[in-house]
Formats: C-alpha cells, structure tokens, sequence
C-alpha cells in the first residue's frame, strides 16, 4: 500500500514537472516572438497633389470696316505698287498683345487685273489684304455688301489672297457651295474657336447662290452655328447689319441676334453701320449670355462726317471655366480718322483732293478733330453715349 502511495506522489511530481515545463516553454516562446522584430507597414502612397490647369483664355480684338476709298488708295500709292501699313502705325498699340484681331475688309482685293476702284464698286489692290495682314488682322470678315462689287471672280480671287497670308480665319465669301456650307475654325492657347460670317444683303445681285452668306437664309445660319457649337469652345459671328449712319438698333439687327444667341453664339460682332451702335448682353437658353457690339463702325476710310469717321478697337476675352466660356474685360478704345480737305475743294465736293490721311486714337487726335467741328473731350463723350453702359471707354 505504502509502495503504491509513493508511486502515485512520483507521478504527481512528474505530472508537475512536465506541466511547468510546457509553461516554461509557452513563455520562453511568447517573449521569443515578442523580442522578433515587427515588420514596417506598407508605405502609405501619397496622393501627388494635383494642380489644377491654368485657366484657358483668350484676348480679342475687334476693328470694323476698312473702307479703301480713292483717296486712301491713293495715298498708299508707291512708286512700284501700294503700301497701306503706314494707317496702322499709330493704333497698333491698341490692340497689340492680342491673339485674334478681327477686320471687316469691306471690299475685294482683287487687284489691278479686275481694275482698282473706290466708291460705289470697290475693288482694291492685293496689298490691301496684305498690308491688314501685316498690321495684325488674322479673323477676317469678307461677308458685306460690297464683297462682290466685281462679280464672282474677283470676289474667288480675293478669297485666294486671304488664303495665301495664313490668317486664323477667313469666312463669308465663297468660291463654291462646298466652301459655303464649311465652319471655319481655329485653336489658339488651347481654346478652339468658330468664326461664323453674315451679311445682309449685296449691293449687285449675287452672281452664285453661294457668293456671300446672307442672314436671311436661316437655314443656312442654323447649320453653320449648330456645327459650331457642338465642336467649339468659342462661338464669334460676324454681322454686316444695320441702318447706315444710324446710331440706333434696327428691329431686324435684333431679331437676328436674338437668333443667334438662341443657338448658342458667344460673341457678336456687328459691322455695316459706318457709325458707333450700342453693346448690350443677351440671355441664352443655355444660361450663358451673348456679347452684342451692335456696331464697332469704321476705322479706315475717307468719310465725310465726324462719326464715320470715329471708330476703334473692340477689346473683349474669352476664358474657359469649368461650367463653360465667360466672356469679360469688355473695352473700347476709340479712334480717329481724318485728312486735309480745302474750303474750296470740299464746296466743289473733289475727293480726290483730300489728302494727308491720318489714323491715330482720338485721346491724341486734338487738333484733327477740330477741323471736323469737335473735340477729343466731345467725341469720347459721343462714344460713351452711343455705346452704352455695357463697355468700358477707354485710351
């Protein structure tokens, strides 16, 4: 019995020790695994802080109708042909330092071999477009009354020759019905831009359907504004429009532009008056609005009165934002033409008599204007008023 008792206090104690040995063990192993080292974590990866991209814009400027009536072209007259560049000297700064530069050249440049002629039947020589070129024009209107003076084939080959100099943009005349029904497009600082063209009517019958887009074609003008809305950020119209000499918006200017704001026209540019036309916005379907420059009126010619013969510089931008283009910074920047006209030779009405042309901006046009009755003081004052609450006057 006694044997039997000592046997069971050996197992015990054995029992005891295996148990405190596996325990042993258990801690020995736990503070084995904690003393291993933890591996790092993944690396967090960093979200690369985006920059948003600089915001795309685009400065226009716009001058309205170059007139080269006689006694411009004569002046331009060289001993080997013509050079108009000099008109352009002292308004460069105007609108230097912008990337579009609208022009309404109001006559074709066909050249001597259609006969080179002013007033009624304007036909000028191929400088003329080379010398706007030169002086910065590079969206060019060709759509107004005076386009097919010549007929069809001097209004082609004028077309020809904007071609030649590589502007943005050249639209409104047409040397087939292809080319009538094709947007013109351009892309500058990453805005793509439309320019669309429309006159009023044509001073002679046009010699093809397709000579020169007419508003009044309203399908025409819903192609062409529809196309160029679905594939452009900025929409600009041409407008050859309006009652002469008349500072006031004719019922069919705004029926037109309503219509053109309707589909979507971000810019309106007006031409064809001769004189200064009010600015006003126009509410879009879309949301946006519609610049409206009624008209921006001449800038080269030999007009005979004061108005006609104050223009400038139409100075707007485009900028593209996330919820689509915003049309801001609108400015005008007057100018004034003027000429040497004897008492004697303006009663005997001699045009071709006047003489020493002169554009320069009408802030340094002091004694000019008063040899046409007026002031710089008075003439800016007339500007304001005829352009309206909506722009910015300035020299």
């Amino acid at each position: 019995m006694r044997r039997l008792t000592r046997m069971r206090g050996i197992w015990v104690i054995v029992g005891l020790v295996i148990v405190l040995g596996i325990g042993t063990g258990v801690v020995l192993a736990l503070r084995q695994t904690q003393k291993q080292p933890v591996s790092s974590p993944e690396p967090v990866q960093r979200k690369e802080q985006v920059t948003p991209p600089a915001e795309l814009s685009l400065q226009f400027a716009a001058m309205g109708d170059m007139l080269p009536h006689d006694s411009v072209v004569a002046q331009a007259r060289t001993a080997d042909g013509y050079d108009f560049s000099g008109y352009f000297t002292a308004i460069k700064p105007l609108y230097t330092g912008s990337d579009a530069v609208f022009c309404n050249a109001e006559s074709p440049s066909a050249g001597a071999a259609f006969g080179i002629s002013g007033y009624p039947a304007f036909n000028a020589p191929t400088e003329f477009a080379r010398d706007l070129a030169g002086a910065g024009c590079n969206v060019i209107n060709v759509a107004n009354n005076h386009m097919a003076d010549k007929g069809q084939a001097a209004l082609s080959a004028t077309v020809e020759e904007w071609q030649k100099l590589k502007p943005l943009a050249v639209a409104g005349a047409n040397r087939s019905a292809e080319e009538q029904h094709q947007v013109r497009y351009f892309e500058k600082n990453g805005l793509k831009v439309a320019f669309v063209a429309f006159a009023d009517f044509s001073n002679i019958a046009l010699p093809q359907p397709y000579s020169v887009n007419l508003y009044h074609d309203r399908g025409l003008v819903e192609r062409l504004v529809r196309e160029a809305r679905l594939q452009a950020d900025v929409v600009l119209a041409s407008m050859h429009w309006g009652t002469e000499d008349a500072h006031v918006v004719n019922a069919d200017q705004r029926a037109a532009a309503r219509l053109l704001a309707d589909l979507g026209v971000d810019v309106i540019v007006g031409t064809g008056p001769h004189v200064l036309q009010p600015v006003e916005w126009l509410e879009r379907p879309d949301g946006a609005k519609t610049l409206v420059w009624y008209s921006i009126g001449n800038l080269l010619s030999s007009q005979l009165q004061s108005n006609q013969l104050t223009g400038g510089v139409a100075l707007f931008k485009a900028t593209k934002k996330d919820t689509g283009v915003i049309i801001s910074d609108v400015q005008f920047k007057p100018t004034f033409m003027s000429y040497q006209w004897s008492a004697a030779d303006k009663a005997a009405q001699r045009l071709l008599a006047r003489h020493d042309l002169k554009l320069q901006p009408l802030a340094q046009a002091g004694a000019e204007t008063g040899m046409f009755g007026t002031t710089v003081a008075e003439q800016t004052a007339r500007v304001r008023e005829w352009l309206g609450p909506d722009v910015e006057v300035t020299n």
